[in-house]
């Protein structure tokens, strides 16, 4: 029996070589990754890019507007740049009609983006609103 343990001898496998081993097989998986994935590494990309910014906001178009109606006149999409706004203005009287405008204005018009004043017809008053993000003056969005 003792010739038969001194002669078992594990090969190429010994304790000393799996390190190397799987060294070997790690460097392989990654040759064939790169090879079918592409490059690990990119060459140099460069700083990041800051994202996507749109040049014009979009705004509901509205020249006369009844909750109970809808749009009666003028329905459209308009286009400003970005840094203006899109405008709804709220014309009101003491019974609870609410007529409204919406619109584009554009960064000069925009001292008028919040405000409220007597109209120069007895009875109503005049709400004006802005705001910054695309549609945000559509209707439908504001009951969302």
């Amino acid at each position: 029996m003792a010739g038969f343990s001194g002669s078992l001898s594990l090969g190429p496998l010994s304790l000393h070589s799996i390190p190397q081993s799987l060294y070997s097989i790690f460097l392989i998986v990654m040759v064939m990754m790169s090879l079918v994935f592409g490059k690990l590494v990119p060459d140099n990309p460069g700083p990041p890019q800051p994202p996507h910014l749109p040049k014009y906001l979009r705004c509901y178009r509205c020249l006369f507007e009844t909750k109970e109606l809808g749009c009666l006149l003028g329905s459209d999409i308009c286009l400003t740049p970005v840094g203006s706004s899109c405008f709804t203005l709220h014309i009101k009287n003491s019974s609870g009609s609410d007529i409204l405008v919406n619109d584009c204005r554009s960064q000069e018009q925009m001292s008028d983006c919040s405000y409220t004043h007597s109209s120069p017809v007895s009875g109503f008053w005049i709400y004006s609103q802005c705001c910054f993000l695309d549609f945000c003056n559509d209707p439908k969005n504001k009951v969302l």
